[in-house]
């Protein structure tokens, strides 16, 4: 395995070097003729020495997530499927209500299994925004990036809660001329110090009560000191769909370092603890209240 690895890495490195030695040397030699107009060649150069290897790092990659990260998933949880071109769709999390769309969505390493019986979904997410200013110049705004993760959930409830953590931007948690049924509003709970973390919108304070028992206050404040990145709850149709804003995305390879099956085993159970410690300190696999 780890001689494959290496043997398609070192491939797509040396295609993309290979490309990019092109673009650098045909400005070089064009620089006599063109002047700066050669220099200006190099950046769109190097954007297509990069679709030019593109294929080769995705087979890279494809490699690394069906030979390590598959297998780490495998360990702790069952019946995994792993997507690498797909992902969450974006009218799933549009028909939440709790993100701002924005104009351009990505998402891929689409990842599905059960643990503890659980049922989960998660991939990676990017929604960016374009806006145009005064000069006609455009420019481009993220307003997510990180995972988005959706969990059963073992207690039935009605309506729909929506909890946004402290410094969670870019959320759509008041829908503007909603239907009057999909209306939410604020609701101040008993906990002062859940409270200053985080904002709870629901149709009424019955149903915020209902679900944000102490216990589970008390549980989601752990998971926010242990989960790093703004966190974005939404209990709705009898599942929980967690956004985490990290910037980062999950399960990434990098073609310019020799794959250490170590580390790299290590990096990718960090990264899947993420699930274990949602269902774990949320207590998802707890029935007691199942009806």
């Amino acid at each position: 395995m780890l001689e494959e690895l290496e043997q398609a890495r070192k491939k797509a490195l040396k295609k993309q070097l290979t490309c990019f030695g092109i673009c650098i040397v045909g400005a070089i030699l064009l620089f006599p003729l063109l002047s700066f107009t050669a220099i200006g060649l190099i950046i769109p150069g190097i954007i297509v020495a990069s679709l030019i290897s593109h294929k080769d790092i995705a087979e890279f990659e494809k490699m690394y997530k069906q030979n390590i990260v598959v297998a780490a998933l495998k360990e702790i949880c069952t019946d995994v499927t792993f997507d690498y071109e797909r992902g969450i769709s974006r009218e799933l999390i549009a028909s939440t209500n709790m993100m701002n769309m924005g104009d351009t969505f990505y998402s891929n390493d689409y990842i599905t299994g059960k643990y503890k019986n659980i049922n989960f979904e998660l991939s990676d997410v990017e929604i960016q925004e374009e806006t145009t200013d005064s000069d006609g110049d455009t420019h481009t705004y993220t307003l997510f990036k990180g995972q988005w993760y959706i969990f059963d959930f073992n207690k039935e409830f009605k309506a729909n809660i929506k909890i946004k953590g402290k410094g969670f931007t870019n959320s759509n948690v008041i829908v503007l001329f909603a239907k009057k049924e999909d209306k939410l509003k604020k609701v101040e709970l008993e906990d002062t110090e859940f409270n200053k973390l985080y904002k709870v919108y629901a149709q009424n304070e019955l149903d915020a009560f209902y679900i944000l028992t102490p216990n589970m206050m008390t549980k989601i404040k752990e998971v926010g000191e242990k989960i790093h990145g703004k966190l974005l709850f939404c209990f709705i149709d009898n599942r929980l769909h967690i956004a985490v804003h990290n910037n980062k995305d999950l399960f990434e390879a990098s073609i310019y370092k020799k794959v250490n099956i170590e580390e790299a085993k290590q990096k990718t159970q960090e990264e899947i603890s993420a699930i274990t410690d949602f269902v774990n300190i949320l207590s998802l696999d707890n029935d007691l209240f199942k009806k």
